[in-house]
């Protein structure tokens, strides 16, 4: 799936980035830069790493994801909310846990007047409402972050399982993602297809433009589709 730059400038015209002082969400923000998308730039804390505001665009800080008054106004005037949470030594209590706070989140953008999240998640994880992937039981067995960080990623796809995210369009993306590269062009299918998908990450600015588009685009609304590299001979 791929749309143009085109397509993207002249239907979203505003995204909630979630995540935003990240890797992945500060490849989000520069995208949304150099397409003309303002923002607004979602944070726990440090607001002054984010830079060169754009007109329209600002910076949210919400400490708690519990609450719910300050992620309503960072989500008023957005077309669509993209998560790029992940787990860090800071994400030490449940305000700082997507899982744990679903139903806020949800509240919270229904009341904001946005009905549109792209959620980001491993490669590994299975597709809600399957059992956990073996290699994700492994990794929530491991001590520190690795196993935090795991534990959560398992905890959002029960969550959306359980149908959490009911009552807004999401979709639970299962992804391979560095730091390195350039912009890949990924590929993405419903399920996982080996003749497709490799397990080969893309870059945060591939994942982060294939998120803005698929927000756009909808092709997969309550769905989680695999996103990685496509395979050589797919190509051929």
């Amino acid at each position: 799936m791929s749309i143009d730059s085109a397509t993207t400038r002249l239907m979203l015209r505003h995204v909630a980035v979630m995540g935003a002082a990240g890797g992945l969400g500060q490849s989000i923000l520069e995208i949304c830069r150099e397409e003309n998308i303002s923002f607004t730039a979602i944070v726990r804390s440090r607001p002054e790493r984010i830079t060169n505001l754009p007109s329209g665009s600002r910076v949210a800080v919400v400490p708690s994801l519990s609450d719910s008054d300050l992620l309503t106004n960072a989500f008023v005037g957005a077309d669509a909310v993209i998560s790029a949470i992940g787990v860090t030594s800071s994400s030490n209590d449940n305000s700082a846990l997507l899982s744990a706070n679903m139903k806020s989140l949800v509240s919270s953008m229904k009341t904001g007047g946005v009905d549109r999240i792209v959620l980001i998640n491993t490669i590994l994880s299975a597709a809600p409402g399957k059992p956990s992937s073996w290699p994700m039981r492994f990794f929530s067995l491991i001590p520190g972050n690795v196993g935090k960080g795991a534990r959560e990623l398992n905890a959002v796809v029960d969550a959306v399982g359980r149908g959490e995210l009911s009552g807004v369009r999401w979709t639970l993306v299962r992804a391979g993602v560095n730091p390195y590269g350039k912009d890949e062009r990924p590929v993405a299918s419903k399920e996982f297809d080996k003749h497709l998908n490799s397990l080969s990450p893309v870059s945060y600015r591939a994942m982060g433009r294939w998120m803005l588009e698929e927000s756009v685009s909808n092709e997969f609304v309550c769905a989680a589709p695999a996103v990685s590299r496509r395979k050589k001979a797919a190509c051929s």
